[in-house]
């Protein structure tokens, strides 16, 4: 099995290297990567400099497609669109996403078997939603990040219809890991202090997908047989947490007292609704409860770390990195 990643060289890319080849190693792995890299890949046969549309365009990426069994798409470059330069720029979501079709174009005039394409949730919503939310779901995305995840969707499932490519689209929840930045990263940071937060007693349902279980299903997907089904999946840890209970792990990995007081839910809803603090406030106080049924069923698929255990570690790294001696002395200082 020879496997060609798109992105190998990001976090994802780099854990989902590390999982393929703990489940067996496949004949080949390739990675795609925007600029050079000097970090060690082992078990990368071949690392191709460039960007990957770019590549497809010019007639470049047809050799290296040769003998590919699957490509896993985890770079679409629409993340950036999360940044408030680029939230509402339009032309450059339709070159971000041009570039991910000209990729898929290219998978089918190879005739590879598998594309596995990563989009994200926020296909169908944005910091909350009410639903527990299945791949049948219709799609509440106001952003423009979200927008283009889902038309990207589409996009490629149009250029790959009627191919002998069998398409997989995972859609996952935030993601976390040691050394993680996003959303996770800041809510982790602000968890390791001593100052009281109002975060306790909250009901809500937060889903999450660690990156050892998003390697995983994405291992799970590769390994299928050929005539497994292909479409649109949703992934995550399992049972969602509320934040309070997220929180609450973090602060007892960090050695950091738990100190989380409750609000009442009608100050939790005019936070959800301030102009500038309302995405914060909707990840905190809100729900975005997935449900992965599907994937589970369709692949036998159980994740690899329960989520509890997967927090604890990435709050005892971020605490190994500060120091040891900072822990304690933060515990008997504030405990």
């Amino acid at each position: 099995m020879h496997v060609l990643i798109v992105g190998g060289t990001g976090a994802a890319g780099r854990v989902l290297i590390r999982q393929l080849q703990g489940d067996g190693p496949p004949d080949c792995v390739s990675v795609i990567s925007r600029t050079a890299t000097s970090l060690p890949l082992p078990g990368v046969a071949r690392v191709l400099t460039g960007h990957y549309g770019d590549l497809a365009c010019s007639g470049a990426l047809g050799p290296w497609l040769k003998g590919v069994d699957a490509v896993v798409h985890l770079a679409d470059g629409l993340s950036a669109l999360q940044e408030p330069r680029l939230a509402a720029d339009g032309g450059h979501a339709e070159a971000l996403m041009a570039g991910s079709e000209g990729l898929a174009g290219a998978v089918r005039a190879a005739g590879l078997p598998l594309f596995v394409y990563v989009s994200s949730i926020k296909a169908l919503c944005d910091e909350s939603d009410d639903r527990v939310l299945t791949e049948g779901s219709p799609s509440r995305a106001t952003s423009l990040y979200g927008r283009s995840k889902l038309r990207l969707e589409a996009n490629i499932a149009r250029v790959l219809a009627g191919s002998d490519t069998r398409l997989a689209i995972v859609r996952n929840p935030v993601m976390y890991a040691p050394a993680k930045a996003g959303s996770m990263g800041r809510l982790l940071r602000l968890a390791d202090t001593a100052l009281p937060l109002p975060l306790g007693g909250l009901k809500n349902r937060r889903s999450l997908l660690a990156l050892a279980n998003f390697a995983s299903a994405l291992s799970a997907i590769v390994r299928s047989p050929p005539g497994q089904a292909g479409g649109v999946f949703h992934v995550d840890d399992g049972p969602a947490l509320s934040t309070t209970e997220i929180v609450a792990t973090l602060r007892a990995a960090l050695g950091r007292p738990r100190r989380l007081f409750p609000v009442g839910d009608a100050v939790a809803a005019l936070g959800r609704h301030l102009p500038l603090a309302g995405p914060a406030a909707r990840r905190l106080y809100g729900s975005l409860q997935v449900s992965d049924a599907h994937f589970r069923q369709t692949f036998d698929w159980t994740p690899a770390v329960e989520t509890k255990t997967a927090l604890a570690e990435m709050a005892a790294a971020h605490a190994a990195a500060r120091g040891p001696n900072t822990i304690s002395e933060a515990a008997l200082r504030h405990g």
